[in-house]
């Protein structure tokens, strides 16, 4: 090789030296997400895009913020100790009511899971069945707002409230209620986790599904505020494609993320999120879309309860509630 090839040759490779150098000088964004619950494998989509250096391949730092009782995200992201948080459908479109400008991003859960459960062995199969059973729920006068599933489920049906008796949800593990002999049903149960519960103790169940009855709302949002969608696109668009691609790794290999919820909260049982995990894949992945992409019928469906109730004055514009802008064709 000549002086003149080298000499170009070297700056070439300075040239691509230096350019190396600045992309990797770029700082990555830092992002918290406020968790509506406990750790657990619902978030599983989140522990993979961490593990597997999904968010790091997009430039980001995340960070998740463990949920709890005492903790609303919606009141997390709003104070601004959060970016992102999770919540459910409904609560979303309460908040922009109230001039809180939130918007959803993409949902966990395509399909809702909750549930009414009974045993098996006592038959009750659809809603006609529990009239003169006693179902168990949030509050007995209906009025808990964990209780308008079931009022929309009577509603819809056109079953009397009074054609059957309630008790005090106390204990929610499982079917223990149900076998103490407390209560024939029990309201708002989850198909996923609570479903496992009952199964790991030898008990085989029955479920009416809020959502073949009229109630399909997403329980599990991603969101933000207008604000910060705003001015920041491309950095939404980053979590989410980084999100949802841990969430199809999740469901393809459900035994091992399983066992990156323990990474943080290390008293789960594997076993238990094992059996979770493959609970709720057709929940997350139901045919319809991409993952974690919204339906415009789902959103007006919860609209349209929360009207019925009076826990909304007015409709509001659903294209302001949500998006799937950032959410991959």
């Amino acid at each position: 090789m000549n002086i003149r090839k080298m000499k170009v040759v070297i700056t070439l490779l300075i040239a691509a030296m230096i350019l190396l150098t600045a992309c990797g000088a770029q700082p990555a964004d830092k992002v918290t997400v406020q968790l509506s619950w406990f750790h657990g494998v619902e978030y599983a989509g989140f522990y993979t895009a961490l593990e597997k250096g999904y968010y790091a391949d997009e430039n980001l730092e995340v960070t998740l913020n463990a949920g709890g009782p005492e903790i609303n995200p919606i009141d997390e992201v709003l104070n601004g100790k959060a970016q992102f948080g999770i919540t459910s459908g409904d609560s979303i479109i309460i908040a922009k009511t109230n001039q809180q400008n939130f918007v959803a991003v993409g949902t966990i859960f395509k399909e809702n899971p909750l549930a009414i459960t009974s045993l098996a062995e006592d038959n009750i199969q659809k809603p006609d069945d529990l009239v003169g059973k006693t179902v168990g729920v949030y509050s007995l006068d209906l009025s808990n707002f964990f209780d308008l599933p079931f009022l929309a489920l009577l509603s819809r049906t056109g079953l009397d409230r009074e054609s059957m008796n309630y008790a005090l949800i106390e204990d929610f593990q499982g079917a223990n209620e149900i076998k103490a002999g407390n209560m024939d049903a029990m309201s708002g149960m989850f198909a996923t986790d609570q479903q496992v519960m009952a199964q790991e103790a030898g008990d085989e169940l029955s479920l009416i599904y809020y959502k073949d009855y009229g109630y399909d709302v997403y329980i599990n949002t991603i969101f933000a505020t207008d604000e910060f969608i705003s001015a920041n696109p491309d950095l939404a668009t980053r979590l989410m494609r980084a999100t949802m691609k841990g969430y199809q790794y999740a469901i393809e290999h459900p035994e091992e993320v399983a066992a990156l919820a323990l990474t943080y909260d290390s008293t789960l049982d594997l076993n238990y999120q094992e059996e979770v995990m493959k609970a709720q894949i057709p929940f997350i992945d139901n045919g319809d879309g991409p993952l974690g992409s919204m339906n415009e019928s789902i959103w007006k469906n919860t609209q349209d309860i929360l009207l019925e109730f009076n826990l909304i004055a007015a409709p509001i514009d659903l294209s302001t509630v949500y998006t799937n802008q950032f959410v991959a064709p």
